[in-house]
C-alpha cells in the first residue's frame, strides 16, 4: 500500500500535484481545483495538529469497517464528507498550492511511529494507517482531475 511516509510515493504525489492548474475541470464532483487543494490541506492539517474537532461516529469510525474503507474498498466518486474537511477559505492559488506541498512534506517527515490523533472520519487509527489514508485521499482527488 502506498503511503505518504515513503519518500518516493510522496515525491510522485507532489509531481502530479504540480500539473494541477486552477482552471482544470474535474471528471466528477462539484469542487474546483482550488477548492480541492484547500480541502486536501485541511485534511493534512487536522492530522498534523493533533486535534480532532469532534468524536467520530458511525461505522467508518469502527474496525474493521475503517480498515476496509481505507485499504480495500473503492472510494465513491460522489460521496459526502465531514464538514470539518471543508473549513477553509480559498485564497491565492500559488500560496495555497505551496502550503499543500509543505503539508505533504511535513506529514511525511513526521513518520508513522509518532503519536497520531483520532481521525475525524475513521476514528482511532495507527500512524501507518494515517500515511496510507492520506496518500489514498490525495490520489483520489488527483484522479478526480485526471492526474
Amino acid at each position: 500500500m502506498k503511503t505518504l511516509f515513503n519518500p518516493l510515493h510522496r515525491t510522485r504525489v507532489i509531481e502530479r500535484l504540480s500539473r494541477l492548474t486552477p482552471d482544470r475541470a474535474p471528471k466528477w464532483g462539484r469542487m474546483t481545483a482550488h477548492q480541492v487543494v484547500c480541502h486536501l490541506a485541511t485534511a493534512l492539517r487536522l492530522g498534523l495538529s493533533g486535534e480532532c474537532p469532534r468524536e467520530p461516529t458511525g461505522l467508518m469510525a469502527r474496525p474493521p469497517f475503517n480498515w476496509l474503507v481505507i485499504y480495500a474498498l473503492p472510494w465513491p466518486k460522489e460521496s459526502a464528507s465531514k464538514p470539518e474537511l471543508f473549513d477553509f477559505e480559498v485564497a491565492r492559488w500559488g500560496e495555497d498550492l505551496a502550503e499543500l506541498r509543505g503539508l505533504i512534506e511535513d506529514f511525511g517527515a513526521r513518520g508513522p511511529e509518532r503519536q497520531w490523533p483520532v481521525n475525524v472520519v475513521f476514528g482511532r487509527i495507527s500512524g501507518k494507517t494515517w500515511g496510507a489514508l492520506q496518500h489514498r485521499h490525495l490520489d483520489h482527488h488527483l484522479r478526480q482531475f485526471g492526474l
